[in-house]
């Protein structure tokens, strides 16, 4: 993340009219003693009028020269709204901030957009996402936005934007080139329905996962402890088929699935393959700190799986496509299988400096 001076020495600008040729980026600067609504305003304002400005001169008709106070090269002018004074750079705020931001957001889904900017040749945006989906410019009825605009991008490089998850309550501000990374781990963002093999489409926060589970999907049973045994029963039981439990320790709640699939061979052979994975109800990054243990023994044999789990927003799917998982078949299976019934010993372990949850 870029960062600023914390002098109160404000850097000079270069030119008056807040735009500058090859020299370097212009700063909208508000000092920490001098910082009030009227100046923020004005300098988000200031802003605002360079955004307008560099689309303007963006949507110019190829041949067209851009008027003289307003040279192609200002395409390469920088807005820093306000200044933080510790030194952590561009901080948002509030309204002012809002005013700023709104000229970067898309008119269809409304979600703010990230570079590369495209527009049409009245200088309208949309964002990447919803540009493959619209036949015609959404605001003008022209034609579907194709022209660059590298103004709105060096803008949006000193920006910080909202996660996507704030009307859920997140409320963290990421420059463009993080945003899109912390938004695909936030904690804020819906979770789907963990069960596996369920045609369930509940949709909901992090912390009402459990909830949901206990309340509709009461079938699973929950059992205490780092070591447990995940008994799978009738395994021998014709074609696909899931199993789950859920595990309950060092303050987190983590689920054991053992699915069986149909598979078949080039030649047309038929079998059956076994994947054992688990995940954690929780984020990609609680997950970093634990280790699960998956053991198959019996007469002496012995199959072992150690991972670290997956999170519930990554789900079981992709690690079972994989074969990332404890795998095996049905001759496997037998070897360690008594009467039908599969036990496997389960262990979960935090990793030395991970943290208990507190959900």
């Amino acid at each position: 993340m870029s960062s600023t001076s914390s002098s109160n020495e404000p850097p000079s600008p270069t030119n008056s009219n807040g735009l500058n040729g090859q020299n370097g980026p212009v700063t909208f600067f508000v000092p920490a003693n001098q910082r009030n609504t009227s100046k923020i305003s004005a300098a988000t304002h200031a802003a605002s009028k360079l955004i307008e400005r560099a689309m303007m001169v963006n949507s110019l008709p190829a041949g067209l020269a851009a008027p003289q106070q307003i040279p192609q090269t200002s395409t390469h002018a920088i807005v820093a709204a306000v200044i933080n004074p510790a030194g952590q750079g561009i901080l948002p705020l509030g309204s002012a901030s809002s005013e700023l931001l709104s000229a970067f957001e898309c008119p269809v889904c409304l979600d703010y957009m990230l570079p590369p900017y495209l527009q049409c040749q009245a200088g309208h945006l949309v964002c990447g996402n919803c540009r493959p989906k619209v036949s015609a410019c959404p605001t003008c009825r022209g034609p579907v936005p194709h022209i660059r605009n590298l103004g709105m991008e060096k803008i949006a490089t000193n920006l910080q934007f909202p996660c996507k998850f704030a009307h859920s309550g997140c409320n963290q501000f990421f420059f463009h080139q993080e945003k899109v990374e912390h938004e695909e781990i936030c904690e804020f963002r819906p979770y789907q329905c963990p069960c596996p093999g369920a045609s369930c489409k509940w949709q909901g926060g992090l912390n009402d996962v459990m909830g949901h589970l206990m309340k509709l999907h009461k079938s699973i049973t929950t059992l205490q402890g780092e070591d447990i045994v995940f008994l799978a029963t009738d395994i021998n039981l014709p074609g696909a088929v899931d199993w789950v439990m859920m595990q309950s320790c060092y303050n987190a709640y983590f689920m054991l699935v053992l699915e069986k699939q149909d598979k078949q061979e080039q030649g047309g052979t038929s079998y059956q393959m076994f994947y054992a994975v688990v995940q954690l109800i929780g984020t990609k990054k609680e997950a970093e700190n634990f280790v699960y243990k998956l053991e198959l023994s019996n007469n002496r044999r012995r199959l072992f799986w150690e991972a670290s789990p997956r999170s519930i927003h990554e789900g079981v799917a992709a690690a079972i496509a994989q074969s990332d998982c404890l795998a095996f078949d049905t001759s496997h299976a037998n070897f360690f299988a008594e009467n039908g019934n599969l036990g496997i010993n389960v262990t979960i372990q935090r990793v030395d400096g991970g943290m208990s949850l507190n959900r």
